[in-house]
């Protein structure tokens, strides 16, 4: 497990690694949620199941330090959890590993940076994000822009709205963005426009780059990795996906903030 006895402190503003956990036997459809947004949910500050003021019930950690950053999590099913048991997904998984209290998890299946899914796209629901308080958020999304076939340009313009609104609200908070994955093995290196409009908005926001394919190709070497880490659905990651998800993301998340001392 990774823990971090970090105080509460002044953030670097924007720093995106797109999809900096990626590279876990996870293709792009086991990532998103459908495209269609079957069968998926949304959770959020208050999703259908008991909850607290900060996402889902038992997603805090046993121990938290009184300066822990506390964190957020916007995006899709990832981020709701989809294809695991409740407070299984990689949103609690981070934070346990990090020993972070959780602000707000606000997940929309079927949704991206342009893509509404169940509910709204990405960016419009960025306010909710920014009344959390949060000193570090993670967005996940992505895929289900590639999936809906959404042009590549107006999901860069997206991805740029998305992060200059986060920067205003949150100035000093740090950010983590987990863009759209390899459907599979084959599938890393390929050319992807959407991929590669969402990277040239990071860029040109003065932020910082993780290329997925890079980190899947770095983790994962054969077909059966891939299976190892799928849920039954054949879409989204299991539980066991979900915890090496987390647990790449606490290691990236770690060294940002201690960046940031």
């Amino acid at each position: 497990m990774v823990t971090t006895p970090v105080r509460r402190r002044r953030l670097v503003p924007v720093v995106v690694g797109a999809a900096v956990a990626a590279g876990l036997g996870l293709g792009a459809a086991a990532l998103a949620g459908r495209p269609d947004g079957a069968a998926d949910e949304r959770t959020a500050a208050a999703p259908a199941e008991p909850t607290g003021p900060t996402g889902p019930a038992g997603a805090q950690p046993p121990d938290l330090a009184a300066d822990a950053p506390r964190i957020a999590f916007l995006g899709d099913s990832l981020t709701v959890g989809v294809g695991a048991p409740p407070g299984r997904g990689y949103a609690p998984q981070t934070a346990r590993a990090l020993g972070w209290p959780i602000a707000v998890v606000d997940g929309v299946s079927g949704s991206g940076f342009v893509a509404p899914g169940l509910g709204r796209p990405m960016p419009d629901r960025v306010p909710a994000v920014v009344a959390a308080k949060p000193d570090v958020v993670v967005v996940a999304g992505g895929s289900n822009d590639v999936f809906g076939g959404y042009d590549a340009e107006a999901v860069g313009a997206a991805t740029t709205e998305l992060l200059t609104e986060l920067r205003a609200g949150l100035p000093d908070a740090a950010v983590v963005v987990l863009g759209p994955f390899p459907t599979s093995l084959a599938g890393v290196g390929a050319p992807d426009p959407v991929r590669d409009a969402v990277r040239e908005a990071t860029l040109a926001a003065e932020a910082r780059w993780l290329d997925a394919g890079a980190v899947v190709a770095s983790v994962v070497t054969t077909d059966a990795d891939w299976d190892r880490y799928t849920s039954a659905d054949g879409l989204h990651p299991n539980e066991d996906g979900y915890r090496a998800m987390a647990h790449a993301l606490a290691a990236e998340l770690t060294e940002l903030v201690g960046a940031a001392r």
